[in-house]
């Protein structure tokens, strides 16, 4: 799983994104900023072209400690995720990520949420 996560975090740099999609389920939920969830691998490719650009195709992303619960084919993942881009100071996020195993035992991100426990209360 942690090589999953690093595969991902040099896709988002690199702005390789057929290799960032492969880690995604078809039904992923992104969260792109609190109140804000892009869906399905679609939604998730075009939230992150959009990222790339609003981070002047300079967004760095790096995890900074993980802490991984399994049970079965799902897995929790505790983060902190460090976020930085051209303008934008290193901002280190307590991130939230799910995991489950694929059927070919490979694992493949549900739930990407960079923002943690700060998306609570923004949709009220």
């Amino acid at each position: 799983m942690e090589i999953q996560i690093e595969i991902a975090d040099k896709a988002i740099v690199a702005e390789d994104f057929d290799v960032l999609m492969g880690i995604y389920t078809d039904d992923a939920v992104l969260v792109i900023e609190p109140g804000r969830n892009a869906i399905g691998k679609n939604e998730v490719r075009k939230a992150f072209e959009a990222i790339a650009v609003y981070f002047k195709n300079g967004l760095q992303v790096k995890q900074n400690g993980l802490e991984i619960l399994e049970s079965g084919d799902t897995a929790l993942v505790l983060a902190n995720t460090v976020v930085s881009g051209p303008g934008f100071p290193a901002t280190e996020r307590k991130a939230t990520y799910v995991f489950n195993k694929s059927a070919s035992g490979i694992w493949q991100c549900s739930i990407d949420n960079s923002y943690g426990h700060e998306i609570i209360g923004k949709n009220a």
